[in-house]
């Protein structure tokens, strides 16, 4: 079987390339960007078309506003088929579009998201949305992936619920480095910091060093994303209100509430936090 990843220098190019390797197949990857990789199995081309030539597997691991292009650039490459596997986080109206590409050229389409980043190692605990855009879609997932756990979805249902677990969780610490911005520079906050508020700064710094461009896309382009803003906003002016009032027993009473639902272990998850700042601080 041969694997082409197009996008293969990127990091979730660079993953799935490591992680077909270390199944024994042979991958080509192309890119515009070499990345040097010493493996007898491992060839490296610029042009996609080239790549997706007799390829078996193409994972498409490009940026996430130029995938539909890019799958249109090299759809008469395709052999009959040839399975693509696109990994966007937002399907939106996107999969139709690439299903018309694919199943043109008599190939078939199979819709992950990975709920992992490309610092995972290949023999760690893979986690993988899968999109049923058709009968088979789960099937063929647990073939290329045997040892994940996969979640099967709705494309709408997928994007509802990255709507909670990613544009609401980016936008979240977007904002709270937008407010600390206003009163605070980097170097006086972390001269005053307590754990619970490095962790919190330190996890929107890492939605901050991510690409402008893909978190602008997860956004603007998930249809849920507006809804769960206006949810969050509800939440800080019900909360605004107590504090204006001076209601104690009202924040409390909310606060028991949540903590209720997701205390969990508090001892475990208060560990956790310290844990994660006496790391920030070395």
């Amino acid at each position: 079987m041969k694997v082409a990843v197009i996008g293969s220098s990127g990091g979730m190019g660079g993953f799935f390339v490591r992680y077909f390797l270390s199944k024994g197949l042979e991958v080509v990857g192309s890119d515009s960007r070499k990345r040097a990789l010493k493996n007898p199995r491992f060839g490296f081309v610029r042009s996609n078309a080239e790549a997706v030539v007799g390829a078996d597997i193409i994972v498409v691991a490009t940026p996430i506003d130029t995938t539909i292009e890019t799958v249109r650039g090299f759809a008469k490459s395709l052999a009959p088929g040839a399975c693509v596997v696109e990994i966007t986080s937002v399907k939106g109206k996107m999969l139709g579009e690439l299903r018309e590409q694919v199943s043109a050229r008599r190939a078939r389409l199979l819709s992950l998201h990975p709920l992992f980043g490309p610092s995972l190692k290949v023999q760690g605990e893979m986690k993988l949305c899968v999109i049923e855009t058709d009968p088979g879609s789960l099937a063929a997932a647990r073939s290329l992936f045997p040892d994940a756990t996969l979640i099967p979805m709705k494309a709408r249902e997928h994007d509802r619920m990255m709507g909670m677990i990613l544009s609401l969780t980016h936008l979240l610490n977007i904002a709270y480095a937008g407010t600390l911005s206003r009163y605070l520079g980097h170097d006086e906050f972390r001269k005053i910091q307590t754990p619970t508020s490095a962790v919190q700064l330190t996890l929107a710094e890492g939605v901050l060093s991510q690409s402008p461009s893909l978190y602008s896309y997860i956004q603007l382009e998930n249809e849920f994303s507006s809804e769960f803003a206006d949810a969050l906003i509800a939440e800080l002016v019900s909360l605004k209100r107590l504090i204006d009032r001076k209601d104690r027993k009202g924040f409390e009473k909310r606060f028991g509430e949540l903590s209720k639902i997701y205390a969990g272990d508090s001892k475990a998850a208060l560990d956790l936090v310290y844990q994660a700042f006496e790391k920030s601080s070395r």
